[in-house]
């Protein structure tokens, strides 16, 4: 809508009327239109040049178009026409640069030529005189005088183009005038003696048809031991008759200065028409001997052959006579113009060029008045019957190609302000004037005009760009064309060298552009919010009117940055939406926060919702309950803050510097009230909404969903809002969100603590825990759990959802790294899940509770069936119970609560097969362990499901792993389970690392068949007697007792009264080397005090294993004695596990005496 609107108000057709701004010049009256018209009927009644390519035009056409184009009736046009046709003919000129030549032939012994040109006009047709074969003549061919240097022919150049210095200006009649300033001895760097007044009064004389044509004569500058000579010299004919006559020009290698002031003499000399050629004749016989020029060869062009466009173009040279071995070319641009016999100076083209200018701009105004469509889509292309027209009188005017092109852009230019046309026709321009411009030069007047034009286009176009949203909407593919290239002429102006040459205090032309931006948003900003103002001071009215205002500037925004920016960027490098954000934004925080402050929200309501809730969870809620009067939040100034929020997201591409400055960075801060009531709000609301959604329950029911009910979805509806409005809000002062995150969190944990409770008070109240009836599915049951689950599992990612992580370590960052934040915040989500958990738990716990009477009855079966029944059949009646109902748990429970079932009916069967091991083991039938170990395999393959039960990590529990050990000890026999005993004892004895019972220090080793041991002394005996001591003894046994049969237990003497008794006794015992290697083979050191009138008492006792003491582990090292042994400091142990299983099934023996004896002898070293 609010597009729609913008664009409606944008108006593609509408472009500013600048016509003040063309002046005086560019409006012609009458008088200055007929003499103009005048003028262009003399330029194409006088044309000039070879008619060519697109200005092959005959007269009449070209008159025609003249008439039309400036409006002239039949009968005025006879009488201008007679007018142009009685005005005197102008002078031709004809133009001529010597640019270079190339490949000359080498004339001097270093192997090169000192190469200069002589050029002329042939007058009448006449062919320059060749010495005829036979006759003589050398082929070294002797020329005229050469100029020696460059700077003499620039002497010549400059005297020609503005008269003898040595000559006053006497006479200027037109002959006078041409004949001082082409008199062919200024060529030359010597002046030629003897040439007075009376031989320019004798040339004066003569008509100019029967003297000599002098003027006709010109010499270029040596170019020294070249045989690429580059001159790049210009020089100007006046021609008499351009049908006939021919430019001559000869190439010579100048070789000595006399033979300049023999031509010279010579020249003077020559009469008439028939004198040319008796002169050329004379150049090639001079000085024939001595230094001569050497000839290098000549073209012949006839003018008539030159094109109005000129010729620029190669040579080839050619030969005098046969004998003349002549190579190479030359480059030569001609170009005809003409000068009126009127006594001016021939440079002065001021009048030329401005009625240029003005004819450019009739012609252009005539091709828009016939063309059709908009201005904006023409061409800008002038017919070819114009262009001829143009073209005539700008080499009429002898107008230079730079002078063209600024006449050119003037015209386009002035009438672009009054006619909008395609700015591709004015960038075309610049870029030819731009090209012209290192080339040429301009006249100050042409300059200032140049000037004038640069600075009218430029107004013309900030003025444009001041409203660029009106006449460049993006939606116009056109108007864009238009705006691309208008920038691209603003982005080409600025580099131009000729701009800066011409305004060289005007601004910086990119400043000039953003400051017109900046007002034209100015202006477009005041007139939308003069648009949109609110018609009252309601709240609701003020704050929708101020989004409406908001949402029209993002579009704008949206639009600069997909449109505009890249647009000012490329051609500019304007930063266009930058400028545009920040004054919008400078402008729109004035304005909201004018605003808001009329509507702040006042009052703390966060107690008075605290006591509400707290009345919800109370045994009998109440029905009415309700908030106090105005503490509703609308939701418009939320979305004012969503509006604004959205418009502040546009700063993410402006630059860091840029966003730091901004005056609407801290926006959100205008709603901190209103967020804080409607969080506190809310809170109740969520109450609210989950009492009478428990309320209004009903049960879900479908053939591909579990059962659950509606209380849960509408719960997890409400939580989701809640949480979606905090992601919407997006809150910018992440240390400041944690506030309110945590009364999110409150919010959602609390009432989700809610639904769990009235969930299970109301499974309780169908009687659910005092069922005490064999189990039985209910759909209360599972509905429960499942929509308990439900809701756990929504809020289980709650703290990544409100990006907790995020604002804590914004908040831990600037509190130093404490962690109380986090741990108040995990504590509360944490604590709301466990209660959530535990709630299910307590419904689930009471099913496999319900199920242990019929499990303990199957594995009964299982565990007392005859050994000829196998485990698998023996098994069947549980595992039929408990596919039965798992089967359908499994379709009626969610996964998560499934499993935490089934874990829990795979934990109640191992304590029941459990029990059934354990018992006394004289009524057990043989194979009774055997097949409750295949039992416990089936069950967990069944529980297991091939992957889709309960995964084999959890199955093989610490339970399982109890029971399995037991089963393989209740498989043992005696003998084995004492050896399996003592080998943990062993292992015990390497982990431990307390000395709470004292350190015992042995040495060992074996050799030759014996085995000796050494008790050194203890430490930190523990004290025994009522004295405070104790009377220490050691007994060494060696371990097991069936592989050392033979030896019997030794012991060390009685030390009295110590707890750190120094023995250093040495005991032997003959044992074999196999006997040492054997599995589990060890010694024992039982520390012992003695007692005379009771028993002894057990102090403490070690293990040392055969295998890693010397003479055992390494068998090819030969010991005798203690010499140099490490002693080993042994840890005393006691037994500290009351319930070791071995112990325990040993005990459960009774008839077997060895298990008996070793349970007893086991008694006493078991802590106490």
């Amino acid at each position: 809508m609010a597009t729609q609107e913008v664009e409606a108000r944008s108006c593609a057709d509408s472009l500013p009327q600048l016509d003040h701004l063309l002046g005086a010049d560019f409006r012609l009256h009458k008088n200055e239109l007929e003499q103009l018209y005048v003028e262009v009927l003399y330029t194409i009644a006088n044309k000039v040049g070879a008619s060519t390519g697109q200005y092959a035009h005959y007269k009449e056409d070209l008159f025609s178009y003249a008439q039309k184009a400036f409006g002239i009736p039949n009968d005025v046009h006879r009488k201008f026409l007679a007018i142009a046709s009685e005005e005197k003919p102008p002078i031709v000129v004809l133009n001529v640069v010597v640019l270079e030549a190339e490949g000359l032939e080498a004339k001097d012994a270093n192997g090169f030529s000192d190469p200069y040109c002589m050029l002329g006009i042939q007058p009448g047709g006449l062919q320059p005189p060749s010495p005829q074969p036979g006759s003589g003549q050398s082929s070294r061919e002797t020329p005229p005088g050469s100029p020696r240097h460059a700077s003499a022919a620039a002497t010549g150049r400059t005297l020609s183009d503005s008269g003898d210095p040595d000559q006053p200006h006497r006479d200027t009649s037109p002959h006078e005038k041409l004949r001082k300033h082409h008199s062919f001895r200024l060529s030359f760097k010597r002046k030629e003696h003897g040439y007075g007044r009376e031989r320019r009064d004798t040339i004066h004389r003569d008509s100019l048809s029967a003297a000599v044509p002098a003027k006709f004569i010109r010499a270029t500058s040596v170019k020294p031991q070249t045989l690429n000579p580059r001159w790049n010299e210009k020089f100007r004919f006046d021609i008499d008759d351009v049908a006939s006559d021919i430019l001559h020009l000869d190439i010579w290698d100048h070789d000595d200065e006399s033979s300049v002031f023999d031509a010279v003499s010579k020249l003077n000399e020559v009469r008439g028409v028939k004198g040319l050629g008796r002169f050329f004749k004379q150049i090639a016989q001079s000085a024939r001997s001595g230094n001569q020029d050497d000839f290098l060869g000549c073209v012949n062009i006839p003018l008539q052959d030159i094109p109005s466009t000129g010729l620029d173009r190669w040579y080839q040279l050619e030969a005098r006579t046969q004998r003349s071995n002549i190579q190479g070319r030359i480059r030569l641009k001609l170009w005809l113009s003409t000068r009126e016999d009127r006594g001016n100076s021939e440079e002065d083209n001021g009048s030329e060029i401005r009625q240029q200018q003005r004819l450019y701009a009739v012609f252009i105004g005539h091709e828009l008045d016939r063309f059709s469509g908009p201005t904006w889509e023409w061409s800008g292309e002038l017919p070819h019957v114009a262009q001829t027209i143009l073209h005539q009188h700008a080499i009429q005017g002898d107008v230079t190609e730079l002078q063209l092109a600024a006449v050119r852009w003037t015209a386009y230019c002035r009438q672009a302000l009054s006619s909008p046309l395609d700015t591709r026709i004015l960038l075309r321009l610049l870029q030819d004037l731009d090209a012209r411009w290192p080339h040429e030069t301009l006249s100050r007047e042409e300059e200032e005009s140049l000037a004038e034009s640069f600075n009218m286009f430029l107004e013309f176009s900030l003025q444009m760009l001041r409203k660029h949203r009106q006449y460049f909407p993006p939606h116009n593919r056109a108007a864009m064309s238009r705006l691309d290239y208008l920038l691209r002429c603003l982005g080409l102006l600025a580099n131009m060298k000729a701009f800066w040459k011409c305004c060289p205090f005007n601004k910086e032309i990119r400043g000039e552009i953003i400051t017109a931006l900046k007002k034209g948003t100015l202006e477009w900003y005041e007139e939308i919010h003069t648009y949109h103002k609110p018609s009252s001071r309601n709240q609701d009215v003020v704050i929708h009117s101020l989004i409406h205002l908001i949402t029209l500037l993002i579009v704008d925004l949206q639009k600069g940055l997909d449109f505009y920016n890249s647009l000012f960027e490329s051609t500019n490098g304007v930063p266009y939406f930058s400028a545009i954000f920040k004054q919008l934004e400078k402008m729109l925080a004035e304005d909201v926060g004018k605003e808001l402050e009329i509507f702040e929200v006042q009052g703390d309501i966060g107690p008075q919702v605290a006591a509400l809730c707290v009345q919800f969870q109370s045994p009998s809620p109440p029905d009415d309950a309700s908030l106090p009067a105005g503490c509703e939040i609308g939701t418009a100034i939320f979305e004012l803050y969503l509006a604004l929020q959205e418009f502040v997201s546009f700063r993410d591409h402006l630059s860091p510097v840029d966003q730091k400055s901004l005056s609407i960075n801290c926006y959100y801060e205008w709603f901190e009230p209103a967020l804080d009531r409607w969080l506190d709000v809310s809170k109740f609301k969520a109450m609210h909404r989950i009492h009478k959604a428990a309320e209004l329950n009903k049960v879900c029911t479908g053939d591909f969903i579990v059962k659950h009910s509606t209380s849960a979805v509408d719960a997890t509806a409400c939580f989701y809002q809640i949480k979606e409005f905090w992601r919407q809000l997006a809150w910018p002062d992440l240390v400041g969100s944690y506030n309110y995150i945590m009364k999110i969190i409150d919010c959602i944990c609390g009432a989700a603590v809610y639904y769990a409770d009235l969930t299970h008070q109301k499974l309780q109240d169908t009687g659910y825990y005092e069922d005490n009836a064999p189990f039985k599915i209910s759909d209360e049951m599972c509905v429960t759990v499942n929509d308990l689950e439900y809701v756990r599992r929504w809020l289980a990612p709650l703290g990544t959802e409100l990006q907790a992580e995020v604002v804590l370590e914004a908040v831990e960052a600037g509190s130093g790294g404490s962690q109380q934040w986090r741990t108040a915040l995990y504590n509360m989500l944490d604590g709301a899940i466990t209660q959530l958990e535990a709630r299910a738990l307590q419904v689930i716990n009471r099913v496999a509770a319900k199920m242990r009477p019929a499990l303990k009855k199957a594995t009964f079966h299982l565990a007392w069936s005859p050994d000829s029944l196998p485990a698998s059949e023996a098994i069947s009646p549980l595992l039929e119970y408990l596919d039965a109902h798992l089967v359908a748990l499994n379709a009626a429970l969610l996964p998560r609560n499934f499993e935490r079932l089934l874990s829990d009916v795979w934990q109640v069967s191992l304590l029941e097969l459990g029990q059934q091991m354990d018992g006394s083991a004289g009524d057990k039938m043989p194979m009774f362990y055997e097949r409750l170990y295949e039992a416990l395999e089936i069950l967990v393959d069944f529980f297991h499901a091939e992957q889709k039960g309960l995964p084999l990590e959890q199955l093989k529990s610490s339970t399982y792993w109890s029971v399995e050990q037991r089963l393989q000890y209740h498989k043992t026999d005696t003998e084995g389970l004492i050896n399996l005993y003592y080998q943990q004892r062993l292992q015990d004895q390497l982990a431990t690392e307390s000395t709470e019972y004292g350190v015992l220090s042995v040495r060992a080793y074996f050799n030759h068949d014996s085995l000796c041991v050494e008790v050194l002394n203890a430490r930190d005996v523990i004290p025994l007697d009522p004295n405070g001591f104790s009377d220490p003894f050691v007994i060494i046994e060696l371990l097991p007792r069936k592989v050392f049969a033979h030896c019997t237990e030794q012991q060390t003497n009685v030390q009295k009264k110590t707890l750190n008794p120094l023995f250093d006794e040495c005991f032997e015992f003959s044992v074999t080397l196999e006997q040492c290697r054997h599995e589990g083979a060890m010694i024992l050191f039982t520390v012992m005090d003695h007692d005379v009138l009771t028993s002894n008492d057990f102090a403490g006792e070690a293990f040392l294993a055969l295998g890693n003491i010397p003479g055992v582990a390494d068998n090819n090292t030969s010991i005798d004695n203690f010499h140099g042994l490490k002693q080993v400091d042994l840890n005393l142990m006691h037994q500290k596990n009351k319930n070791h299983p071995i112990l325990q099934i040993l005990e459960t023996r009774t008839v077997d005496k060895m298990a008996q004896d070793f349970v007893k002898k086991q008694k006493p070293r078991i802590s106490t």
